[in-house]
């Protein structure tokens, strides 16, 4: 038997700064709900890269791909020289590098270089209309009630979905654990080698098998799955890794890269959840999140008494939503709304309406050469963003200068050139807003990222939309 012992881990405190949140490398990959983000134009711009196989060279004298190769260079792979050719042009995909890697990896001079190269890219093939900006939304109470019955019917239908049980008891025998621990190390090589340009189809088991026999895989303690390095944002837990009854997705970890990234780590850890669930879970929140929207509006009426009602006119839909996908239980949908309910408040209260004043802000400094004072104050004076006049009064009199509001504005605008239509500079502002203010992250968040590390690697099968 392993000698460790199985022990829970222990979560660390719900407090958070308000940090970064994880990368995406082009907009339509930036993960955010309908409940988080301000609406700039009536279509989202296309993918950069909309078919992989038939994309051209990168072009190298970005600065984006200089620094992305800088960086990738910093992460200290283990050499493979098995499989080095050493002669691809090209680096790993957006996709690749977003999966596998840490949220730090993305630091401000990355991000900043990205958006740049996006921006690129739009001015050589532009998408969309040029359109007016708006602050929120139209505040209509849009979503399809259900009635007390129905309620209960949806209720029982997801409470006879139980969770399965996780046998906590029976664990991997030695020679079982070993063979584990090969078959994690491998995943991690793969990992490795996707990063240093190499194509899944390529990393079948027999040919790393072949160039990495068993007695170097347990002899390589620079290899260990279990480490929570500097170049991975995902690990197999050790203690999960005792259990006979998980398979390795549910053995599958995203770490907190960031003060408290995810809101609720342990739990998310101790759901145990299937890709099938996972998969129906991220469905089950975009889909509520495009519903329930509504309650956006209504949701600092917390204290008063018309909130029960809002409260459960909003869980009525959620479980009505819930019922549709058969991997849904009713505890977990219930979290979901929850999540909802908090994340939203948060996003209220301290994000929303932020894009569209600093991109007022942004266009006046560098389409008018305001100093950033009367560009402020202009904004402030013409009321263009009810939902942070508050903000923006305290910045103007707050004492000694604006150095907090306008660090936060150059870090959200810094590669966006003046030259570039409206349209796409507001949507990347808001694309940086919502990754530099980000809010704590959800289990929706949370299971998108592990279902896309865990077809990276191959440890599951790729769904095609």
């Amino acid at each position: 038997m392993p000698q460790k012992r199985l022990r829970r881990r222990r979560r660390r405190s719900p407090r958070r700064r308000r940090g970064e949140e994880g990368a995406s490398l082009s907009a339509p990959l930036v993960e955010s709900d309908s409940s988080s983000s301000t609406t700039f134009c009536t279509r989202a711009p296309e993918p950069l890269d909309e078919q992989p196989d038939a994309r051209p060279a990168r072009e190298y004298e970005s600065r984006y791909h200089e620094i992305l190769t800088s960086r990738l260079a910093e992460l200290q792979l283990p050499a493979c020289p098995a499989l080095d050719d050493g002669d691809s042009p090209d680096l790993p995909s957006d996709e690749i590098v977003e999966a596998l890697t840490r949220t730090s990896f993305y630091d401000d001079e990355l991000r900043a270089a990205m958006v740049e190269y996006q921006i690129q890219k739009f001015l050589v093939e532009p998408h969309g209309p040029d359109v007016q900006a708006v602050d929120g939304d139209s505040g209509e109470d849009s979503g399809v009630g259900i009635t007390d019955e129905q309620f209960v019917k949806y209720s029982e239908e997801l409470k006879a979905r139980s969770s399965a049980e996780i046998d906590a008891d029976t664990r991997l025998n030695q020679e079982q654990f070993n063979r584990l621990h090969v078959k994690l190390i491998r995943y991690r090589i793969k990992a490795c080698l996707l990063l240093k340009r190499k194509h899944i189809d390529e990393l079948d088991d027999t040919s790393l098998e072949r160039k990495y026999p068993i007695e170097l895989a347990l002899g390589d303690k620079d290899l260990s799955p279990y480490l929570e390095d500097g170049a991975f944002g995902w690990y197999f837990d050790s203690d999960l890794c005792l259990l006979a009854s998980l398979s390795d997705y549910q053995r599958l970890v995203l770490p907190n890269c960031t003060w408290s990234e995810y809101e609720s780590l342990s739990q998310y850890i101790a759901f145990y959840n299937t890709p099938e669930v996972d998969r129906d879970y991220v469905l089950y929140w975009e889909n509520m999140v495009k519903e329930i929207k509504w309650l956006e509006n209504h949701i600092l009426k917390e204290d008063t008494p018309e909130w029960d009602q809002i409260c459960h006119k909003g869980l009525y839909q959620a479980i009505r939503i819930a019922a549709e996908l058969p991997n849904i239980n009713f505890g977990l949908a219930y979290h979901g709304f929850m999540e909802y309910i908090w994340r939203t408040r948060f996003y209220v209260v301290f994000v929303k309406g932020l894009d569209r004043a600093y991109f007022e802000i942004w266009k006046r400094v560098t389409g008018q050469q305001m100093c950033f004072r009367d560009a402020l104050q202009e904004v402030c004076n013409d009321n263009l963003v009810p939902s942070r006049q508050h903000t923006l009064k305290a910045e103007l009199q707050r004492p000694g200068g604006f150095l907090q509001v306008e660090r936060q504005v150059r870090r959200c605008t810094e590669g966006i050139s003046k030259e570039i239509p409206d349209w796409i500079a507001q949507e990347r502002v808001s694309q940086e807003v919502r990754f530099k203010r980000a809010l704590p992250k959800t289990y929706a968040q949370y299971a998108r990222k592990k279902l896309k590390v865990a077809e990276a690697i191959g440890l599951i099968p790729k769904v095609r939309a």
